[in-house]
């Protein structure tokens, strides 16, 4: 057989060996009894304890973790007890999309006076879905100079586009020397679609009230709403095509993947000298090989660079948090955040508060980039309980966008009021 041939089957069987390994990653959801003492050398181990549900005890912390195989094999290494206590969480969230469920989420949808639909993957909208809704929102409100048309701001490590729409008075027009400008973001993490729905409910909300309701008039004359609705588009197709709903893939797909939130600068907040991040390409918070290494945290750098945005949300999912820089360390990066974040809770009862504070040191995050280096104050919301998980069930959709309308009506307020660089 030629050199040739031989060469190419064999790419072509490890290309294969490897789509079939990722295809069959497993995650588990596993209980980890840690002593307080210990807590210093469990957060060594780099887990995505970001997203996890915590029970406080007397000498001891119970956390129960989302894992890979990686991460379960390093947990059996260290001298921390575990158990298993749902085997396959895939599966486990795919068994609650029922038909039950789709039913609720219709009858709750019927009651909300929006034209928002349900998606066609057990409730939430596919990546296609998304670039139709962003179309259609275009088409109904463009005329009213409201909603600029989706725009790419770049591409993605496997080439797909990023999107980009602004919500304004005169959408078309910049205006940011007399509007302070907001962003939104979402599936920086692809498997938490729940943030991106109560994004989209939040777009409906304006645009569907704008003539009606003076509160969200004032907020769209007066401000400059930019959205980016799928960060991380290449993720979050891939738990598309692998499940169509229940997907557990976090990182980007760019080798064995990057978390995308642990791949902002600057370098010395990439590289701080804590345990935020795994240098582990197997490991669910692998921080990549440099600071902004990754094609997708570029093009947000890139996006916020280019605009003079006040307040931000990048939203997350689960824990029912709204975070607050600084992520490397327990200190509070300008007492407007605990300001904000007060009343932001009110309705939805998040607990707020800097993420070492609540959850771990974390070091390469998106929060303390912004304003670090773009002076935006940016927050993290972790939208829902344990028991919604990473993919709520479809009757969990609307209520978990409502309970996080206030907040987003009022970051952009905010956007007013915060100070200027």
């Amino acid at each position: 057989m030629p050199q040739r041939l031989i060469t190419l089957f064999f790419f072509v069987f490890c290309f294969g060996l490897l789509f079939v390994v990722q295809a069959e990653e497993k995650y588990s959801m596993v209980d980890i009894k840690v002593p307080y003492q210990d807590l210093e050398a469990f957060h060594q181990l780099c887990l995505p304890i970001d997203e996890c549900e915590r029970e406080f005890f007397a000498d001891y912390c119970r956390f129960s973790v989302a894992l890979n195989q990686h991460d379960i094999d390093l947990l059996k290494n260290s001298r921390f007890p575990f158990i298993i206590s749902i085997d396959n969480l895939q599966e486990h969230y795919v068994s609650r999309f029922n038909e039950e469920e789709l039913k609720k989420a219709k009858d709750q949808l019927s009651l909300l006076q929006t034209e928002m639909q349900l998606g066609s993957m057990k409730g939430y909208y596919t990546l296609d879905e998304t670039a139709k809704i962003m179309d259609s929102l275009y088409q109904k409100y463009g005329s009213k100079k409201l909603i600029t048309a989706k725009k790419s701001i770049g591409k993605s490590f496997q080439g797909r586009d990023i999107y980009m729409f602004k919500i304004s008075d005169n959408a078309d027009l910049e205006e940011s020397d007399k509007e302070p400008q907001v962003l939104y973001t979402s599936l920086t993490h692809a498997r938490e679609p729940a943030g991106m729905m109560a994004i989209f409910y939040f777009v409906y909300h304006l645009l569907e009230n704008y003539e009606k309701d003076s509160r969200v008039r004032s907020i769209v004359d007066n401000r400059e709403i930019y959205f980016i609705p799928v960060v991380n588009p290449d993720g979050y197709l891939y738990n598309h095509n692998n499940g169509s709903g229940g997907g557990m893939w976090r990182k980007n797909r760019n080798g064995s993947g990057v978390d995308l939130n642990r791949n902002f600068g600057p370098h010395e907040l990439w590289n701080y000298p804590n345990s935020g991040s795994s240098t582990s390409p197997s490991s669910d918070t692998y921080r990549g090989s440099a600071a902004f290494s990754e094609k997708e945290t570029q093009v947000v750098r890139d996006f916020v660079l280019s605009k003079n945005i006040k307040t931000a949300l990048n939203y997350h999912t689960y824990s029912n948090l709204l975070i607050y820089p600084w992520g490397y360390k327990n200190e509070i990066a300008h007492p407007m955040f605990v300001t904000m974040a007060k009343e932001m809770t009110k309705i939805n009862g998040y607990r707020y508060g800097t993420a070492q504070g609540l959850l771990y040191a974390v070091r390469g995050d998106s929060d303390s980039w912004f304003y670090k280096e773009a002076k935006t104050f940016a927050m993290t919301p972790e939208v829902g309980k344990s028991s919604d998980g990473f993919w709520p069930s479809s009757s969990r959709i609307f209520p978990l966008a409502q309970e996080n309308l206030e907040s987003n009506l009022l970051l952009a307020e905010y956007a007013g009021q915060v100070p200027t660089k």
